[in-house]
């Protein structure tokens, strides 16, 4: 019998890339970030492309300290990016 550790998390992941779902998310992000123009002072709105698979990453600084940062691929991303986005506005 061979047997064989998988990472479900991860699996479940890659199989919603490979399918092309994700992209919506990442077109949707860029788009809320865009719309972000009136941030409070010292607030800094990064978006980085950082991995093979078109996940992006946000992070969100006030002052260059980091108040929140999340992956396009977790749960929940783009009502957090949206919540986190509208408190950092004037």
């Amino acid at each position: 019998m061979h047997t064989q550790n998988v990472n479900v998390k991860t699996a479940a992941q890659e199989s919603s890339r490979k399918m092309g779902e994700g992209q919506d998310t990442v077109a949707v992000a860029r788009e809320y970030v865009a719309q972000a123009t009136a941030l409070k002072e010292g607030v800094a709105v990064t978006l980085s492309e950082v991995n093979r698979y078109g996940d992006i990453q946000v992070e969100i600084r006030t002052h260059g300290l980091l108040n929140w940062r999340a992956w396009s691929f977790e749960a929940d991303f783009l009502s957090d990016l949206k919540r986190k986005l509208q408190d950092v506005q004037l």
